[in-house]
């Protein structure tokens, strides 16, 4: 992945559309990343949060409430 699709995406919130496991596919600001995720079983509609994982040099998903624990749903819209 190029180093600019990590700038973009990392900090990034969005929504678990599918996933071939261990992978998933995201929905971030229109486009569909596959990535990773830090907790299997993420159900489709998770809300999630992208960041750059330097150890593997590529995007991972986290859950949204897990990375912004003040924020309840990162979209605002919960």
């Amino acid at each position: 992945m190029s180093r600019g699709m990590d700038k973009w995406g990392h900090g990034a919130v969005g929504r678990v559309v599918t996933w071939p496991a261990p992978d998933a596919y995201v929905m971030v600001e229109g486009v569909l990343l596959r990535m990773p995720m830090d907790a299997p079983g993420m159900a489709p509609g998770a809300e999630v949060v992208v960041r750059h994982d330097p150890a593997r040099n590529r995007l991972r998903a986290h859950g949204a409430t897990a990375s912004h624990p003040d924020r309840g749903g990162a979209c605002g819209d919960e």
